[in-house]
């Protein structure tokens, strides 16, 4: 596979604070990859010194294969929206665009046209940034992060502040962006459960190292399942598992319903159990963790 983005030993040190441990970190061609990390975890300043916002203290960048002096070239092949861009307000998109196509040199006039269509803007003619909601104010922030063709997007919480309709709008057009126009996505957000379902790579990052990479099958398969069963007398069900198991791990709910949490390869031994002890049982399956289960299992905090 193609390299996009790859660092090496990248550090970032604020007042001899060292934000960013060594990182050696690659994002491959096509991928759709998760930077994942609660609240200071260094995922904003990694995206900021991809985008050259922010000099690192030591280690390298390489775009598409490149480095040192003859990044800039490579950065035209980037899309970045680290933060909410400033749009004029009483500009309408096209007019909003076509100032920051002159500024930024894209030749091409209907390149305003065709990222509008692309982000569905395009009928909005007459309607002002002020004016507009907050799912339209970032599918904006994307086509200006179109506006150069990139072949590799950067993205900072895109779907922050949006409700779900506005959510689900942001997921299908990341998905169309990446499967229809081939375009490599680097992302962020807090809302784990909407990554889960967008991304095919997932990087957890804490305290400024990388504690966790990856793929979206590899991610299905470490999920730690649970045993969630629903008796007649969760008192009695917890009495038999504690005296079967000495190091069972359960949570008795208020709902009737245990979860047990190891032992996941006995489960149907369990089940006879709860059985042959007079339980009745209602409910018996098994269920994977989602990724913010597993996020707070790896890093031990809350993701805020």
């Amino acid at each position: 596979m193609d390299t996009v983005i790859q660092t090496n030993q990248l550090t970032k040190t604020f007042k001899k604070e060292e934000v960013i441990k060594p990182l050696d970190f690659v994002v491959e061609k096509g991928e759709i990859c998760a930077l994942i990390g609660k609240n200071g975890a260094g995922k904003s300043t990694i995206f900021k010194m991809l985008a050259g916002q922010l000099i690192p203290t030591a280690g390298d960048i390489h775009l598409f294969g490149i480095s040192g002096n003859d990044l800039t070239d490579a950065k035209k092949r980037m899309g970045f929206m680290i933060e909410t861009p400033a749009f004029f307000p009483d500009f309408t998109a096209v007019q909003n665009l076509e100032y920051f196509r002159i500024q930024r040199g894209v030749v091409e006039k209907q390149r305003v046209q065709e990222v509008l269509q692309t982000v569905e803007l395009a009928k909005q003619k007459k309607k002002r940034f002020r004016d507009y909601s907050m799912g339209m104010k970032q599918r904006l922030g994307i086509a200006l992060s179109l506006l150069s063709s990139p072949d590799c997007l950067v993205l900072d919480e895109p779907i922050n502040g949006l409700d779900a309709e506005g959510i689900r709008e942001m997921r299908r057009l990341l998905l169309k962006l990446n499967q229809e126009k081939q375009i490599t996505i680097l992302i962020s957000s807090h809302i784990l459960t909407e990554l889960q379902l967008l991304a095919t790579r997932f990087v957890f990052i804490k305290n400024g190292e990388i504690v966790e990479d990856l793929s979206k099958a590899a991610l299905d398969e470490k999920s730690r399942k649970q045993i969630q069963i629903k008796v007649d007398d969760t008192a009695k069900a917890a009495q038999i598992l504690e005296r079967k198991y000495a190091d069972i791990r359960y949570k008795a709910l208020p709902d009737q319903t245990i979860t047990i949490q190891n032992h996941i390869e006995e489960a149907g031994d369990i089940n006879r159990l709860f059985i042959e002890n007079g339980l009745v049982v209602m409910e018996f399956r098994l269920e994977a963790l989602n990724l913010e289960e597993f996020f707070l299992g790896l890093v031990g905090e809350d993701i805020q």
